[in-house]
């Protein structure tokens, strides 16, 4: 019988253990010291490669890319120039495409509904249980709620000039004044803005900021959506509960929203827009800033 414990070039045999009177051979290849020892050198050395390439590439990351966000993890990566003749200002040559332009913008989606671990994980504060899913807390998006703060008090302003009745409660736009405040000196943004010495309409005109992209944080929210929409956004509402019935359609939490309302299996509505929760009070401003500009021109005659 053949010894199995000898040397074979790279290769060995052994027989194996049965109860057949044959030996059973299992071919068994012998690793080379030498040749493991190279490869793992190999794999150190693209380990290293890869750990420089990164560095390297951090090194030349702008400090705008490497400043993300610390949930939705935004990068400045969005080159905007500073527009201070834009359609939310200046640049809308009519009260009424002015009005449309900051009542299009959308602020319900600010209103997100987090996994419990996962907030936690962020050492985010405890917060409502969100109706239709325990698992889950209510949160309000900063940008969101600043958003629709702005909307608020620049409302307030465009009524007031025009003499025309409030929507909003004074103590709001108290608590919205005070949110703005509190908001632009924690950002603290130091970009200097060249200036002009003769209007300072013109400050800081076509230069260049790096920002976060609104569209990525709408996505990122709308992926942690809470079927809510504004109802009614400048008197409220009886029962805030009511604002949240407006899931997606493929959503899972469409059924324990209906089983709470009481509504059919097929029961669905869109979410409302922001700009339909509200009076037209935009509606008429243009014929009485055009009635006044008569009256002036007329006592300067």
């Amino acid at each position: 019988m053949k010894n199995y414990r000898e040397t074979r070039s790279l290769e060995e045999a052994e027989p194996l253990h049965t109860d057949s009177t044959e030996p059973f051979v299992r071919p068994r290849v012998r690793t080379s010291r030498k040749l493991a020892v190279v490869v793992t050198l190999l794999v150190a050395s693209a380990t290293l490669n890869i750990v420089f390439i990164l560095a390297g590439l951090q090194g030349k990351m702008s400090p705008w890319q490497q400043d993300l966000s610390p949930y939705a993890r935004l990068p400045r990566e969005v080159p905007v120039e500073y527009n201070s003749h834009s359609p939310f200002g200046l640049g809308s040559t009519t009260e009424a495409d002015r009005a449309l332009a900051w009542e299009s913008l959308d602020s319900s989606a600010g209103e997100i509904s987090l996994d419990k671990e996962w907030a936690d994980a962020h050492k985010l504060p405890k917060s409502a249980p969100f109706f239709w899913d325990e698992g889950r807390e209510i949160y309000l998006l900063n940008a969101h709620h600043s958003l629709h703060c702005m909307r608020k008090v620049r409302r307030a302003i465009v009524l007031y000039n025009y003499d025309r009745p409030q929507l909003d409660s004074y103590t709001h736009l108290v608590h919205c004044m005070d949110h703005l405040m509190q908001n632009i000196i924690c950002e603290a943004d130091d970009t200097p803005f060249y200036t002009s010495t003769t209007s300072n309409i013109t400050t800081g005109l076509g230069q260049v900021r790096m920002c976060r992209s609104w569209d990525r944080l709408t996505d990122w929210a709308n992926e942690q959506q809470a079927c809510f929409g504004y109802i009614n956004e400048t008197q409220g509402v009886d029962a805030v509960i009511d604002r949240f019935r407006y899931c997606p359609k493929d959503s899972p939490l469409l059924k324990p929203m209906r089983e709470y309302f009481g509504y059919p299996e097929d029961w669905f509505q869109e979410r409302p827009k922001d700009m339909d929760t509200l009076p037209r009070y935009w509606d008429g401003l243009d014929e009485h800033a055009g009635r006044e500009r008569g009256k002036a021109r007329e006592g300067r005659l």
